[in-house]
């Protein structure tokens, strides 16, 4: 069942279909892929001028800018991911009736794409550094953790989604609450230490909280202990595992159900 994971020819597949996205994404606009700059660029302008300077959030965090971007950065790409993978299936009905292909390529082609959009936030924030005073660390090769902890924790929620998604269409209709919800209990904009203690707990089992303060740790050199953040993980990656069984489990039914 998990097999298929080791094949050359699968991953050979999620390139193709990679590309084919990333191809179909750009299409037929007047700048292409300069459009993967856009919203780190207006992240940057809400993090400075909005919360920095209007609400003044600056003043009660150092390195305020890059750290909100950092909290947009792991958001972003998580939000992203539920979005995409989520309703891939029924994006693609007409492949997914035409030809044979595993089902799980179409999913992994979609994240893989948003990939691409999180290493130009990246490189954005690492050229960033050194205008606003922040050194550079051996550390920030860990920023590679980050980013796969960002994506196992928007995927296996994708994956789940995706899944119900071919059976009960009114769960991408509920999806937008979902990622709001979701938002609300994420240190998107604040510091943790902003939470009350009694509510720490149910931020601790976030995973994409985890992962942005990952982000921070390794772009803004801040030190939180990250310790409880692991309750997050795990319990997301039993989720990917259980929805990826789930999912080869009913990979035949799929084209059937759509």
């Amino acid at each position: 069942m998990f097999g298929i994971l080791l094949k050359k020819d699968f991953w050979e597949l999620v390139k193709v279909f990679t590309w084919r996205e990333l191809k179909m994404k750009y299409a037929q606009t007047y700048i292409g892929i300069f459009w993967m700059i856009f919203p780190p660029i207006m992240a940057l302008f809400i993090a400075s001028f909005f919360f920095g300077n209007l609400l003044r959030v600056s003043k009660e965090i150092q390195n305020y800018t890059l750290f909100a971007y950092c909290g947009m950065m792991g958001w972003y790409y998580f939000s992203y991911l539920i979005t995409y993978t989520s309703i891939s299936l029924i994006q693609n009905m007409d492949i997914i009736h035409k030809s044979n292909i595993p089902k799980l390529v179409i999913p992994l082609s979609k994240a893989f794409v948003g990939l691409f959009d999180v290493l130009v936030w990246l490189a954005i924030a690492i050229i960033l550094k050194p205008f606003l005073g922040i050194s550079f660390k051996l550390s920030m090769i860990f920023l590679v953790f980050a980013v796969l902890f960002n994506f196992i924790a928007g995927f296996s929620i994708g994956i789940w989604l995706a899944i119900l998604s071919v059976r009960w269409r009114d769960i991408y209709q509920i999806i937008p609450y979902l990622i709001g919800f979701t938002m609300l209990i994420t240190p998107v904009f604040y510091h943790l230490n902003m939470v009350p203690s009694s509510l720490k707990f149910f931020l601790y089992l976030n995973p994409v909280a985890g992962s942005i303060e990952l982000y921070r740790r390794y772009i803004v050199n801040t030190y939180e202990d990250l310790t409880f953040f692991m309750l997050g993980f795990v319990v997301v990656f039993v989720l990917l595992l259980l929805g990826l069984w789930i999912f080869f489990k009913n990979e035949k039914n799929i084209a059937e159900t759509l």
